[in-house]
């Protein structure tokens, strides 16, 4: 036999009066409260924010480098502007990673001096 009439869902009742408006309302206030926790997260720090929290960060791993027997150094390349980064061992002052490494700062100069070609094909 076929009836029009809903199924029953089980355990889903319905809220009426002030128990929905309620629910309602805790609904908006929840949604505000993940928007305005959203937007914190998303919105961007005022830049002497970012270069106090760059510089402590960089406290940080120079100390922890330090602990280990390292050193960290930062530079510009004359040639090319790159940022270059260069972890020495502190006792023998050995490098122990360049970051551009050393083939590819060349490769930057080459393409720098050849005004932006690699190759030189002449046909």
């Amino acid at each position: 036999m076929r009836t029009d009439a809903p199924t029953p869902v089980a355990n889903s009742p319905v809220k009426t009066g002030a128990s929905a408006t309620q629910a309602a309302g805790a609904k908006v206030a929840s949604e505000s409260q993940a928007a305005a926790a959203v937007e914190k997260m998303t919105r961007q720090p005022a830049p002497q924010d970012v270069n106090t929290a760059v510089r402590a960060a960089a406290q940080q791993i120079d100390s922890y480098l330090r602990s280990i027997g390292r050193e960290v150094e930062f530079r510009v390349d004359d040639d090319t502007g790159m940022t270059v980064v260069t972890v020495r061992e502190t006792a023998t002052g050995d490098v122990i990673r360049q970051i551009p490494n050393e083939e590819v700062l060349q490769l930057a100069r080459r393409f720098e001096a050849s005004s932006g070609t690699l190759l030189d094909l002449t046909v």
